[in-house]
């Protein structure tokens, strides 16, 4: 498999990764409507962790469209 191979397996991945985190996003967003207080903390924390791990995911989609991680795929 060759380099460009390779990034297009992991940026399929992390592509399809980001739309897990969309689902997930999107369910617990529908949860905090209808959450208590104390729920509703959790879910936000959730929420919050879920935006960053594609907000990294997204961040290493753009370092591999850019070549900046072609070392790694040699």
């Amino acid at each position: 498999m060759n380099s460009a191979d390779k990034k297009a397996v992991v940026a399929d991945f992390l592509t399809r990764c980001n739309g897990y985190a969309e689902g997930q996003l999107a369910k617990y967003r529908q949860e905090l409507g209808t959450a208590d207080a104390a729920a509703a903390l959790a879910i936000q924390d959730k929420i919050c962790h879920w935006t960053a791990y594609r907000a990294f995911n997204e961040h290493a989609l753009g370092e591999i469209g850019r070549g900046e991680l072609d070392d790694w795929f040699a």
